[in-house]
């Protein structure tokens, strides 16, 4: 199976309290939380996972939850720059999901294959009233994806050696997740099924910043069981079945084989060997 080198690719970030993922856990632990895209590359084939969060989501500087968000072309242009390519040369785009802080600027991928799940754009098409309360869909988004060359999947599907999709639901109806065969083994982009490492293992007690510094965390309370659930979860059947499934899918089941879209420390926790 072929190996794949996976960059991260800083996109912005926004700052609030951890508790605003982790409900009423660690209120006065204030972080910078990133917003993260991911470059695949092997035989000169570049696949991205999610491009970031368009500047219009704003409302006078603040984003979801009043947290001030730094975010919008200008990192997404700088975080291509930075990995040495231009959206031309993307060839795959792979969308977790389309919330509006993980799909945007889809209109520059001039020569690549979007992919999202069905169920996914069903729902963007057709959003709850919660949905609408938080934003969670860039509606102008619509049209300029109608302009792409996007493929709509329903399922779990193979879209290179190497880089099988499968689908997550939980955080959103039509989340997925990636799983990457790299040097140590298959990993798993998993979009917001989990955001923070933590969430997947809840009795971790630390993690570590944007800056590389270590923060003492509280462990999550083990009534929640394998899984600690975050604030923005749609379905809780669904996440727990999604959670088991990345736990079978990855080679171990540990920090450094669970990419979470917003775990503050990757850049320097990640290796992929």
């Amino acid at each position: 199976m072929k190996q794949w080198n996976i960059k991260i690719l800083y996109m912005g970030h926004s700052y609030g309290p951890k508790s605003v993922l982790t409900p009423n856990i660690d209120q006065d632990l204030w972080l910078e939380i990133p917003f993260w895209a991911f470059l695949l590359q092997a035989d000169g084939r570049n696949i991205l996972v999610d491009s970031g969060c368009n500047e219009r989501f704003l409302q006078g500087g603040k984003g979801w939850a009043g947290l001030e968000f730094y975010i919008g072309k200008k990192y997404f242009d700088q975080a291509l720059k930075d990995a040495d390519i231009t959206p031309e040369e993307i060839d795959t785009v792979l969308y977790t999901h389309l919330h509006n802080d993980h799909a945007a600027f889809s209109y520059l991928f001039k020569n690549a294959r979007i992919i999202a799940q069905k169920k996914e754009w069903d729902t963007i098409l057709n959003p709850i009233p919660p949905m609408l309360v938080r934003r969670d869909y860039d509606f102008e988004a619509i049209p300029e994806l109608k302009t792409t060359n996007m493929v709509l999947i329903d399922g779990d599907l193979d879209v290179a050696d190497g880089v099988r999709v499968f689908l997550t639901p939980g955080h959103s109806p039509g989340s997925m997740s990636v799983a990457v065969n790299t040097k140590k083994g298959v990993v798993a982009i998993v979009g917001d099924q989990f955001h923070f490492s933590c969430m997947a293992f809840p009795s971790m007690t630390e993690m570590v910043d944007m800056h590389g510094k270590t923060l003492k965390i509280t462990r999550g309370p083990e009534v929640y069981g394998a899984f600690l659930p975050h604030s923005l979860v749609y379905n809780y059947y669904d996440f727990y079945d999604s959670g088991y499934k990345i736990m079978a899918i990855v080679d171990k089941y540990e920090p450094g084989y669970i990419l979470g879209g917003h775990e503050p420390g990757l850049l320097h926790t990640f290796k992929t060997a």
